[in-house]
C-alpha cells in the first residue's frame, strides 16, 4: 500500500520480470496509464519504444506493470557516461498498491547496477514517492504561464527587440543529416562552456527531438546572433545563443527544452515570444531552469505571469561516490525534457 507517497506493503505473490517486448500489452497500458494524445503515443512506440529497455511485470500470464529505459549518454564533468532516463512507471489499475511499482524499480536498479550503469534519472509524478526509493533531486525548473494582454503594443516591442539584438530563428526540421550532425556538435560546445552535466547530443538525438515535437504540432528551433548564409558549412561558425522545442495546442504555445548559452535567456525568450505571435498563439507556458526565472521580468511588463514549481529532475547513484556525484549534479547541470 501507499501512505503520502510511501510504499509501506512489500509485493508477496508470485510476480515475473522480463525485458522482452509485448507491445501491444505495453501500449495498451501506456494508453490505460497516461493521458498523451495519440499522435504522441505513436510516434513513441514507434520510434523510441523499439531502442529502449522495458522491464515488464507479468502476474501468471497478465502484464501487471512496465519500467521504460530510455538509453542517453550523459556528460559528467568532461567524462561520458551510459546511463538510461526512466519514463513509462506504470502499473494496472488493478493491481496498484501492491508494492508492484516498488519492486519493478528495486529490479531496475539491481540489474542496472550489476551492469555498472552508475546512474539513473527521471522526471517524477510524486516526488515523495521517489524518495524513498533512493533518489534525489538534482536539479529544479518553473513554470511560466502567461497571456499576451496587449497584444499589437507586445507584438511591436518584441519585434523591436529581435531586431535591435540581430536575432535569428531556424527550425531544426529544415536541416538536413549533415546540418544536424553539425548542429549537435555546436550545441555540445556551447553545453560544454556552461554546464559540467548534459545529456550528449549527436544527430539522432535532434532527430528525436525534431520529431517528438513534430507530432505536437511544433519543431525545435535554434536562435542565432545573425542571418545564416546558404550553405550547411557555415552552420559551425554561427553564434547559436540558445535552442528551444515547442509545441502548439489550440492557442497556446508549449515550450521546453529552453537552452540558453552564453546568459542569453533574455534573448532566447524574445526570440520564442515573437514565435508565439507569428504562430498567433496568445498563450504561452515555458519550462525553464529555475535560476532563470529572474531574468525574464523587463520583457514581461505587457502580460500577465503566474510562475510555479515543476517537476524538475531526480538522480538514483547505483554505484560508489553517491555524495559526491548528488554534489556536482545539484551544482552545475542542465538536463532538458527528454524522452
Amino acid at each position: 500500500m501507499e501512505e503520502n507517497g510511501k510504499q509501506t506493503e512489500d509485493y508477496t505473490d508470485s510476480i515475473t520480470f522480463t525485458y522482452d517486448k509485448d507491445k501491444h500489452a505495453l501500449r495498451k497500458l501506456w494508453d490505460e496509464a497516461f493521458d498523451d494524445p495519440e499522435e504522441f503515443a505513436d510516434y513513441y512506440f514507434e520510434n523510441v519504444c523499439v531502442e529502449n529497455r522495458v522491464l515488464s511485470a507479468y502476474v501468471e500470464e497478465k502484464l501487471v506493470g512496465m519500467v521504460h529505459l530510455n538509453p542517453y549518454t550523459v556528460m559528467v564533468d568532461g567524462q561520458a557516461y551510459e546511463s538510461y532516463y526512466v519514463v513509462g512507471v506504470a502499473v494496472d489499475y488493478e493491481y496498484r498498491q501492491r508494492g508492484i511499482m516498488k519492486a519493478m524499480l528495486n529490479a531496475v536498479k539491481t540489474d542496472l547496477k550489476n551492469e555498472g550503469v552508475p546512474f539513473i534519472f527521471l522526471m517524477p509524478a510524486l516526488e515523495e514517492y521517489y524518495n524513498n526509493l533512493g533518489f534525489k533531486k538534482i536539479y529544479n525548473t518553473k513554470s511560466m504561464d502567461f497571456t499576451i494582454v496587449e497584444a499589437e503594443d507586445f507584438e511591436r516591442e518584441v519585434s523591436d527587440c529581435y531586431a535591435s539584438l540581430m536575432l535569428s530563428t531556424y527550425h531544426m526540421s529544415e536541416l538536413g543529416k549533415e546540418e544536424l550532425s553539425v548542429m549537435s556538435e555546436v550545441v555540445n560546445q556551447r553545453l560544454s562552456e556552461t554546464y559540467k552535466i548534459y545529456c550528449k547530443r549527436d544527430e539522432k538525438y535532434l532527430e528525436s527531438m525534431v520529431s517528438e515535437h513534430l507530432c505536437q504540432c511544433g519543431d525545435v528551433c535554434f536562435v542565432t546572433e545573425y542571418m545564416m548564409s546558404e550553405g550547411e558549412e557555415e552552420l559551425e561558425d554561427l553564434n547559436v545563443i540558445g535552442v528551444f522545442g515547442y509545441g502548439i495546442d489550440d492557442d497556446t504555445m508549449y515550450v521546453e527544452r529552453f537552452e540558453s548559452f552564453d546568459s542569453n535567456a533574455m534573448a532566447l525568450m524574445i526570440s520564442v515570444l515573437k514565435l508565439a505571435i507569428e504562430t498567433s498563439c496568445t498563450r504561452c507556458i515555458i519550462t525553464v531552469p529555475s535560476g532563470q526565472v529572474d531574468a525574464y521580468e523587463d520583457i514581461m511588463e505587457g502580460i500577465e505571469l503566474s510562475v510555479s514549481d515543476d517537476k524538475g529532475i531526480m538522480l538514483c547513484v547505483l554505484g560508489e561516490n553517491e555524495e559526491e556525484l548528488v554534489n556536482l549534479f545539484n551544482n552545475n547541470t542542465f538536463i532538458d525534457e527528454i524522452v
